[in-house]
């Protein structure tokens, strides 16, 4: 288990699932900028760690994320925001402004390995961006959506005019960015936004169940797919083409690959061990 004074942010590890959560449950577990380094920080961790084949994502409480700390985006906090307070910005934010809370964005792709999302309560705001960069949202009843910077008066950030698009289809993204509209758990599935919809304190369960079943397969050849999925996202054919030769070539190096025939040809289950 890792996490700050606070303990913000908990980790722990189930049969190969690192099940990461956000711990402000007292603020829906909304993200400020030392959690957010606190993240980047454990998903750059996880990247390298053996045990951890998949990661599902959650939040303590009664929500998934909130979104931005209100506190820090209204300028009132230690943490300088621009435009807003007076607090000596870093170098590092004046280049960007939403700094780590923008990067775990990247880091839930760059982990290399599959990251599903236990979503119950409200995903809005930076919380959506992180939800919507994930493989797989399941989400319960309670489940509430948002793209909740325009409702403040911002510009969408963290990621979510990439993702939502891709995720949901382009009108309903460009409506969420435009009104902040909240939408419930049934507009969430019936829009994509959640790829299950399970009943009311099952959207942890059924999440590690599925992070469980990815952990018991061929982890190398799971994390190259899920690699060049998000590589053909800004690709041509040939280069996908390429691109798979050589994951191809990688994979059949490995122990599991070797497992994987062997149990064909021997008409029985492979036992893969994730080498």
């Amino acid at each position: 288990m890792s996490g700050g004074v606070e303990e913000q942010l908990r980790f722990e590890l189930d049969e190969g699932v690192g099940i990461l959560t956000l711990n402000r449950p007292d603020r829906l577990n909304a993200i400020h900028w030392d959690l957010a380094v606190e993240l980047v920080a454990m998903l750059r961790s996880l990247r390298e760690r053996d045990d951890v084949r998949t990661i599902v994502l959650t939040g303590a409480g009664r929500g998934f994320c909130s979104g931005g700390d209100a506190e820090w985006l209204s300028g009132s906090s230690d943490r300088g925001l621009p435009g807003l307070s007076d607090v000596p910005l870093e170098r590092y934010q004046r280049k960007t402004p939403a700094g780590p809370v923008a990067e775990v964005t990247r880091m839930l792709v760059d982990v290399d390995k599959p990251v599903i999302a236990a979503i119950h309560g409200p995903a809005m705001g930076a919380g959506l961006a992180f939800a919507l960069a994930c493989d797989r949202r399941i989400g319960d009843r309670s489940t509430r959506m948002c793209a909740a910077m325009v409702r403040l008066g911002f510009a969408p950030d963290c990621g979510i005019t990439y993702f939502l698009p891709r995720v949901t289809k382009l009108s309903t993204a460009l409506m969420m960015v435009e009104t902040g509209r909240i939408l419930d758990a049934d507009e969430c599935h019936r829009e994509g936004l959640l790829d299950e919809l399970v009943e009311n304190g099952e959207a942890l369960p059924r999440a590690l169940a599925y992070a469980k079943e990815l952990a018991r397969g061929p982890s190398v050849a799971v994390d190259l797919a899920r690699r060049f999925i998000h590589k053909s996202l800004t690709s041509t054919l040939d280069e996908m083409l390429d691109y798979e030769a050589v994951a191809a070539t990688l994979s059949s190096h490995t122990e599991d690959a070797r497992e994987g025939t062997r149990a064909f040809l021997e008409k029985r289950k492979p036992s893969f061990q994730g080498r």
